[in-house]
């Protein structure tokens, strides 16, 4: 029976069920110890200070304002008033373009808006002895500003031809074999034979213009408006011929070839010459059309006057007295018109500030919108980041910022403050983003534009609240907990958290300062 009940014991699933137990026992007590003895974590308790929710970006520094100022309009530059570095005032004149012609347009203007004015008084007042005196005298100024206008015209084209006939002369008689003659060549040789051929030709054209145009000078003396006019547009039309013939000399010079008897220094001195009395040619075609434009200015005042004679003399009825109406609104207009045109003539500093670059110099030919002067507004530079979608809803404009710059480090911060936060995303890197704007609290010469920027918005903070440390919480299910000893076991405790910062959380329920708990416990 002894030796029965000894290989009970000894049979294997006997041993195995046996061993089995063992290793239950063993683990129940390992699990009871481990279960039982606090974690080697560090142990502490919350404490009452300060806290700030922050959101982190880098951007750029860039001005607020647009630092390119530009002519709105096209043309020749008369003035530049301002150098690089120099400090300007928000109006101050930076540059202007030539505004001879337009103010003269804008004074013609303004003469026929107060003319359109008078007239209009005077329909609403009446007709009277008086006023019909006044309109006469209206009459009679504007004819007789449009007589004095034709008494010069005889002079203006005496004077375009003699400075034409002058330069031709003075500036292409050396280029040429017999100038003088119809049959004029070159004394210069050129690899264009086109175009020796043509500037040999449009010198005899240039002498029969300048001889024919001499000719009909002698007929102006007593002529009427009508042969003025048509003396002032030949004028012209011959001007644009001596101006052809110049660009015909310019283009053989351009392929002339140096020799012994026209050295290449001579070569460049005509072309010199030759472009010269082309401008000069071309300033006079100008001045006559300005000519020109005056007549019809006049001639519309004339016009103007002796209709506002005829409609006193006629009488006003409402309808009449609404049209003129309408004729002065035009002609308000037509001033505002030219003083817009000027002021698009004009750069003005939109803002203070210290001048950049200056890209234009007086006698440049400036194209419109074409950049003209860079300036760095004052105190009014901003940087521009991206937020992702969790970050942008806890900003707001007034947020406070501190800024630190790759060249100084963070050791020097700048104040700033939130302006501006996009509601409705951009893409950036194929990536929804917010884009948040900060400026600058205060003005300092270390910040300049361009340069890189790291930015921390204070979006939330709180004074006099229960604080933790961030690695004492615990995220499960979108819920937070915190390890709390309690005696020698640790229990793990809900906790509602408020404001969280980089390091520490706020809690606003579920711990309170006499309790302790576990950092990075597990």
């Amino acid at each position: 029976m002894k030796e029965a009940s000894t290989a009970l014991w000894r049979h294997p699933i006997v041993m195995g069920a046996i061993g089995l137990t063992a290793v239950i026992a063993i683990g129940s007590g390992i699990y009871y110890i481990v279960s039982t003895r606090l974690p080697s974590s560090t142990v502490a308790s919350p404490t009452m200070g300060s806290i700030e929710e922050v959101v982190t970006a880098s951007g750029t520094v860039e001005p607020s304002q647009n630092p390119d100022l530009a002519f709105v309009s096209g043309g020749r530059v008369v003035r530049v008033n301002v150098a690089v570095g120099q400090a300007v005032s928000s109006g101050q004149t930076l540059a202007m373009l030539d505004i001879s012609t337009l103010s003269a347009q804008r004074a013609n203007a303004e003469a026929n808006l107060a003319s359109q004015q008078a007239k209009l008084a005077s329909m609403q007042a009446g007709p009277r002895g008086v006023d019909t005196q006044a309109k006469q005298t209206a009459v009679d100024q504007a004819n007789q500003t449009l007589q004095n206008a034709y008494a010069n015209v005889t002079v203006n084209i005496t004077d375009a031809y003699d400075k034409a006939h002058s330069g031709i002369s003075s500036d292409t008689d050396t280029l040429f074999n017999q100038p003088n003659t119809p049959s004029p060549t070159l004394v210069f040789n050129t690899t264009d034979s086109q175009a020796g051929s043509n500037a040999s030709n449009g010198r005899g054209q240039a002498n029969n213009t300048l001889d024919n145009w001499s000719t009909s000078l002698a007929g102006l003396n007593g002529a009427s408006p009508q042969q003025l006019d048509a003396a002032l547009t030949q004028a012209i039309t011959n001007l644009q011929a001596l101006r052809d013939f110049g660009s015909q000399v310019l283009t053989a010079l351009n392929s002339a070839v140096s020799s012994g008897n026209f050295s290449q220094a001579q070569i460049t001195a005509a072309q010199t010459s030759v472009g010269s009395l082309r401008d000069t040619i071309n300033g006079l075609i100008l001045s006559l059309q300005g000519v020109q434009q005056q007549l019809s200015n006049d001639k519309l005042a004339v016009q103007s006057a002796q209709d506002a004679l005829n409609q006193l003399l006629a009488g006003s009825t409402p309808q009449d007295i609404a049209a003129q109406q309408a004729q002065v609104d035009a002609a308000a207009a037509n001033v505002q018109l030219y003083d817009a045109q000027i002021n698009n003539s004009i750069v003005v500093a939109p803002f203070s500030g210290t001048v950049s670059s200056v890209r234009v110099k007086s006698g440049d030919i400036v194209a419109a919108n074409t950049p003209a002067i860079s300036l760095n507004p004052q105190g009014a530079l901003q940087i521009s980041v991206y937020l992702n979608e969790v970050d942008a809803a806890k900003v707001n404009v007034g947020n406070k910022a501190s800024v630190t710059l790759d060249a100084y480090g963070s050791a020097q911060p700048f104040d700033a403050t939130v302006v501006t936060i996009d509601r409705s995303p951009t893409m950036q890197n194929n990536t929804s983003a917010y884009k948040a704007t900060l400026q600058f609290a205060n003005p300092d010469p270390h910040i300049t534009s361009g340069a890189t920027a790291n930015v921390t918005i204070i979006t939330a903070q709180k004074d006099n609240v229960l604080v933790i440390p961030s690695s004492a919480v615990l995220q499960n299910n979108g819920q937070s907990f915190v390890l709390v000893q309690n005696g020698k076991t640790v229990e793990q405790r809900q906790v509602q958290l408020g404001v969280e910062s980089t390091s520490t959380d706020e809690v606003t329920s579920g711990l309170s300062l006499s309790d302790t708990f576990l950092i990075n416990g597990k």
